[in-house]
């Protein structure tokens, strides 16, 4: 690692950390694992450090694009903190609920959680108006469907409501495991209960409809959030959105849109809502309300 001249590392972690949402040590840790891997950078780089134009040089340019790529992916898939610290952080929660014996008395806790997740920790600084600018469009639910919900599920307590039904969904085993075992931890310190659910957005059918209805005693939910899904799912394949509604048994219907991308330092709201309202005129929704927060929109609509 010594052969490479401290002014390229510098140069390359400054470019990559002002348009990556990454630490510098992160940066500087992922762009010297790539460039050992290039056998011709290393055996020039001392030669062309010396270059007053070095960020020129065609290897150097090969190696901050097999990096930036590198680091796209790595923010992609490790959207929350590692395993091991959110089960350490789950501990410290169990122990507070048996001392506090009430849900409520540990939000800070719960805040902690949510900012392990890099979706939900964009909206950290919001939860404690989030839902109550939502709810005061939609009435307070009684039950509440969060597909492809991530850790939104540790936002349960700043719902704020007295009794209430949360059905989670996501698209591995592990994930729903994580979703029910948070909520049989919680089960005696409040009125709230939950259950994670099995449910791939990519192969739903009109039994996928049944199956939520089932869960919920064959009654429609108050309310199904799909906060920041529409966007990406159509931006990893067009039109796959398109019967989503069909199987989203639910009154209300909250969706979000995100100001800045999740892996760069860039404003997309604008394709992000283009996203939404387009999903909004194709399935004949009305639209109630369109609520704007530091990092997300929300935009609540029902069936016309």
């Amino acid at each position: 690692m010594n052969l490479i001249p401290k002014k390229i590392i510098k140069k390359a972690v400054e470019k990559i950390v002002a348009r990556y949402k990454i630490s510098a040590e992160q940066a500087e840790q992922i762009f010297l694992d790539e460039a050992v891997k290039n056998k011709k950078f290393m055996k020039n780089v001392l030669e062309f450090s010396e270059k007053r134009n070095f960020e020129k040089w065609h290897e150097y340019k090969k190696l901050m694009k097999k990096t930036k790529k590198t680091i796209y992916y790595f923010l992609r898939q490790y959207k929350h903190e590692p395993e091991e610290k959110v089960k350490e952080k789950l501990i410290e929660l169990k122990n507070a609920l048996e001392k506090e014996k009430k849900l409520e008395k540990t939000v800070l806790l719960h805040k902690e959680l949510l900012s392990m997740h890099i979706s939900s920790k964009e909206r950290i600084n919001s939860y404690e108006k989030f839902y109550e600018k939502i709810f005061a469009v939609t009435g307070i639910p009684k039950t509440v469907l969060d597909v492809s919900c991530g850790f939104n599920y540790f936002s349960v307590p700043f719902m704020k409501t007295k009794k209430l039904f949360y059905v989670g969904t996501e698209h591995k085993k592990e994930f729903v495991k994580e979703i029910n075992d948070y909520f049989e931890l919680i089960k005696n310190y409040s009125e709230i209960k939950g259950k994670g659910v099995l449910f791939d957005l990519k192969e739903t059918d009109f039994d996928s409809r049944n199956e939520l209805l089932y869960l919920n005693n064959e009654k429609t939910f108050d309310v199904a959030f799909l906060f920041k899904l529409i966007p990406v799912m159509e931006r990893e394949k067009k039109g796959v959105t398109q019967n989503l509604i069909d199987v989203i048994p639910a009154e209300w219907i909250v969706l979000s849109a995100s100001r800045e991308s999740m892996t760069k330092k860039e404003k997309i709201s604008f394709r992000e809502t283009a996203a939404i309202n387009k999903f909004i005129k194709e399935n004949a929704l009305y639209l109630s309300a369109k609520i704007e927060f530091e990092n997300e929109i929300i935009f609540i609509v029902k069936r016309e």
